[in-house]
């Protein structure tokens, strides 16, 4: 049928560009097994199975070498770790499922014949958006408020019912964005303060009370990724906005963020400095961190049982921040004084390549672990979101290393939806996550053996707008590297994109009620879904269903609507 009548705004926006039916292409070969039961290649067909290249040497490098022993830490819930700066973490007595010793060689922790792999489990929670009302207050007082109650119970639910031995959460825990420096100042109520000392005193108040939270709910290891929010966020990058520009308080942003979550309570040694994997101060092994950069108490590796997680803070003030920055020829920046790269800083850079490389050469290490606020990999879905990038994408030195040494996640955050993306780059199954978590309304949990990874992600249901206490899975992904191809399944939400496929089309065959088809980020006053929208001044009570890769996230909201027959029908 061929549709007319007066669409709203919004929805001919959308035709300009469906018009082309948004073909992405690819272009890279993939050395993985893709397995989906519901994948379709470029051309429509069905494919159960797609081989290509499997010769990843890196990966068989780390699979076969299987004779040394296994170097792993445990924090013992940190509470040892923070009592001495002189107390190292410990590799012994090791709390791994069925009382597992990683610490026995190689081949006598190999799994059985007919025996289950064992596994270990983390948690992922981005986009939180959720702590900054802590800010004006130490965390005795916090503690009492509701807003620290609803979220207590919650990670406390999450806890004791999908369990993780640490959390991820790649940035924007907090949203400082819109709320300007003078404001900031009055509600702490300290006085006649500068900017620099109000923004680090709302930060330790914010973190320290947002680190007390997971450590309630059982979680002692939280590896925290400063977001664009935590330094001021979007219109406070531009330097030509009086009263909201946050540019100048940028270092105290960083050191608020640093201090409470990965510094000791009295702030005298950092977290994860004391780990055997790492060399400590020598100057002839890698750190744990990038010391004497801007970046060392923000960026930082840690090592627990089999897996290397890498932290990483990608945010860098363009020159001294005395000007905003764009470069429209390359794509870059555009985001004020504040540009989103990690290459900027060629001992940054550096440091992450030592320690990716350590962490590909010792056979200890079956899986590496990165974590950023941004995505890398384009196009993803968003909602509500600014969409920074990051500089150069797939072809920065940052993602390129990643792909070179064998990192197997990538997880991201910032767009406040879920997309998951297998690398372009020939010989590297690197996988990008990017989620949401906002409100807690969505997590991951990704369990970890020895040659596989298995991530679920987790949507919020029931009749509140928020805290329901009530998950249901919606997504999973797969990483088998148990052979020498490695294989991907993927399923759901977390079902890989495929780069050469449609992402959005409408086949205007039907108008529905908007509500009918839950759409993330969409919720009313009173419940988890909308049945109604506002666009440009136009009550939408309709929509149209997405039926490219996106889905439900680009369901098309439209009002004054009527179909009518077309010349195909």
């Amino acid at each position: 049928m061929q549709k007319s009548s007066l669409l709203s705004c919004s929805l001919l926006s959308w035709l300009t560009t469906l018009a082309f039916a948004l073909l992405l292409q690819g272009g890279a070969c993939l050395s993985a097994i893709i397995e989906d039961d519901s994948f379709e290649n470029s051309s429509g067909k069905p494919t159960d199975k797609l081989v290509l290249n499997g010769n990843d040497k890196n990966n068989l490098q780390r699979r076969n070498l299987q004779t040394r022993h296994i170097a792993t830490t445990n924090h013992d819930h940190l509470s040892n770790l923070e009592s001495s700066s002189n107390e190292y973490i410990t590799k012994n007595n090791i709390k791994v499922s069925k009382n597992r010793n990683l610490n026995q060689p190689r081949d006598e922790l190999d799994t059985a014949p007919g025996e289950e792999e064992r596994s270990w489990r983390f948690i992922t929670i981005s986009d939180m958006h959720t702590m900054a009302a802590f800010s004006w207050n130490g965390i005795a007082i916090n503690k009492g408020k509701k807003i620290y109650q609803d979220q207590a119970n919650v990670l406390r639910y999450i806890h004791d019912n999908y369990g993780g031995e640490l959390v991820l959460t790649p940035g924007d825990i907090a949203s400082f964005g819109g709320t300007r420096l003078s404001r900031i100042i009055e509600k702490l109520g300290l006085g006649d303060i500068s900017d620099q000392e109000a923004v680090l005193t709302a930060g330790m108040n914010c973190y320290n009370t947002a680190k007390e939270l997971f450590r309630e709910a059982g979680y002692w290891i939280l590896l925290a990724t400063i977001g664009d929010h935590e330094i001021g966020g979007n219109d406070s990058f531009f330097v030509d906005r009086p009263g909201f520009t946050k540019v100048h308080t940028i270092p105290q942003a960083r050191q608020a963020f640093g201090n409470a979550f990965n510094r000791n309570h009295n702030n005298d040694f950092f977290l994860f400095d004391y780990q055997p994997w790492f060399g400590g101060d020598k100057s002839d092994d890698v750190t744990s961190r990038p010391l004497s950069t801007k970046y060392e108490n923000t960026t930082f590796a840690y090592v627990h049982q089999n897996a290397l997680f890498v932290t990483v803070d990608a945010f860098e003030i363009v020159g001294d921040g005395s000007s905003d920055f764009i470069d429209r020829e390359n794509g870059s920046g555009g985001e004020g004084a504040v540009t989103c790269t990690v290459d900027g800083d060629e001992d940054h850079l550096r440091w992450f390549e030592n320690v990716l490389r350590k962490g590909r050469d010792d056979p200890a290490i079956r899986h590496i672990i990165v974590q950023a606020h941004l995505p890398i990999i384009q196009p993803v879905k968003k909602i509500f979101s600014s969409g920074q990038f990051f500089d150069n994408g797939e072809e920065s030195v940052f993602w390129n290393l990643m792909n070179k040494y064998g990192v197997d996640l990538y997880f991201a955050g910032e767009v406040h939806s879920n997309t998951a993306t297998k690398t372009r780059h020939e010989g590297s199954n690197l996988i990008q996550i990017v989620s949401r978590g906002n409100f807690y309304n969505n997590f991951l949990t990704i369990d970890v053996a020895d040659n596989k990874l298995d991530v679920k992600i987790y949507d919020e249901i029931g009749d509140q707008r928020q805290f329901n206490l009530k998950y249901e899975e919606s997504g999973h992904l797969s990483i088998d590297k148990t052979t020498s191809v490695t294989k991907l399944s993927s399923s759901g939400v977390l079902k890989l994109l495929d780069l050469d496929d449609v992402i959005l089309m409408y086949d205007f065959e039907d108008i529905l009620p908007l509500g009918t088809r839950k759409v993330p980020g969409f919720r009313s006053d009173s419940g988890l879904m909308k049945d109604v929208i506002k666009i440009r001044g136009e009550v939408c009570s309709d929509s149209i269903y997405n039926q490219g890769q996106f889905g439900a996230q680009y369901d098309a909201q439209v009002c004054n609507l009527v179909l009518g027959p077309g010349r195909i029908g």
